[in-house]
């Protein structure tokens, strides 16, 4: 008889609804009691109604995958409660014992439909995810799918474009802005690929350079911000070995190549992007400020919740999917990210993790 068919330890309704593996050694538990209690039934001379113990038993059908498993142990339950008023012998006292045996009964029906009703919560909410999750598993494939079919073209006209604006001087500042705004449109789908397939990426947690990672990054980012006209400073912390933090290099070099980006993008010409490490209080932070006007409030308002909120209209100006992707990749390393604006003008965007010497103490 299928009675002993726990749901799978990966099965989603068997982790969310049943409470998970935690509570099935309540099973064995209580097919246990339910034993012993028709021993008693059968041994002692009385007509307390032993069967009413069946009633927890008639639960445990929760945790099974096969549905008819509530039906038999409603059965079994209902028989060895018939059962236990023929013995020892059969009561005298014919009226209380019927009615205690009948108390049971009624006790393991209500218990079962209860059960019955709670397996078809179950059920409906175990198809719901699995269609919701079938759901999503399309939307990543069409949007990696189209991502990819974007960004082919895309490299091909940034290479033409590259190779009008030294054949035509004459149209290079025309050029130069469309081949801009290929290579933010290009950072966007980039950007929007990582966010599908954050889940699938597996961040490792180990001692990091921050300081080298900042220099790769900003030598990274001075070719974009030569040709925009705007200085980018690095101000390393000065004892290195006390800047090393527990994250992931990968992570964190994504998060400071989205960071420069918003930043010389937002920085008029003549302007200057900044980029520091500090420690301060077991964690190091890492800071870069621009000369800009500033983040919007929406996107400071997001900062502050800890939520992304911003909207379409934000994206061009402040960069949202690259904002959106960096907080997600510092909350899969325990770090923070902040952002304020500066009493002049311009803005602070700033990520913090883990100090090593921290994480190792």
């Amino acid at each position: 008889m299928p009675l002993t068919g726990f749901s799978e330890p990966g099965d989603p309704t068997s982790e969310r609804i049943s409470g998970g593996r935690s509570a099935h050694w309540l099973v064995p538990v209580l097919y246990a009691f339910s034993a012993v209690a028709f021993v008693f039934d059968l041994c002692r001379d009385n007509t307390l109604a032993y069967g009413i113990i069946y009633a927890p038993l008639i639960a445990t059908a929760v945790f099974h995958k096969n549905r008819f498993s509530l039906w038999i142990l409603s059965s079994i339950a209902c028989t060895l409660v018939v059962v236990g008023a023929f013995f020892p012998v059969l009561e005298s006292d014919l009226p209380d014992m019927v009615g205690n045996r009948v108390l049971s009964i009624l006790a393991i029906a209500v218990t079962a439909f209860f059960v019955h009703h709670a397996r078809g919560i179950q059920d409906r909410l175990a198809a719901e995810t699995r269609r919701a999750e079938a759901a999503e598993r399309i939307k990543t494939e069409v949007l990696t799918n189209l991502s990819q079919e974007i960004r082919t073209p895309l490299h091909s006209l940034l290479g033409v474009l590259s190779l009008t604006m030294a054949s035509k001087p004459d149209q290079r500042q025309a050029l130069q802005q469309v081949r801009n705004d290929g290579k933010q449109l290009l950072a966007t789908i980039d950007n929007l690929l990582d966010l599908t397939q954050i889940e699938e990426r597996k961040l490792r947690q180990q001692t990091i350079d921050v300081v080298k990672i900042a220099r790769d990054a900003a030598d990274n980012a001075r070719p974009a911000a030569d040709q925009r006209q705007v200085n980018i400073a690095l101000d390393p912390h000065r004892d290195p070995d006390k800047a090393s933090a527990i994250g992931d290099s990968w992570a964190i070099r994504r998060i400071l190549d989205n960071l420069l980006a918003n930043a010389v993008r937002l920085t008029p010409p003549g302007g200057t992007v900044s980029l520091s490490v500090a420690r301060s209080a077991g964690t190091v932070t890492t800071s870069v400020s621009d000369t800009g006007k500033g983040l919007s409030p929406e996107v400071a308002l997001d900062f502050r919740d800890n939520e992304t909120r911003t909207d379409g209209c934000a994206l061009p100006e402040a960069g949202a999917t690259g904002l959106a992707l960096s907080r997600r990749l510092a909350r899969a390393m325990n770090g923070r990210m902040t952002a304020s604006n500066l009493p002049g003008s311009g803005a602070t965007v700033s990520l913090s993790l883990p100090a090593a010497d921290q994480q190792i103490a």
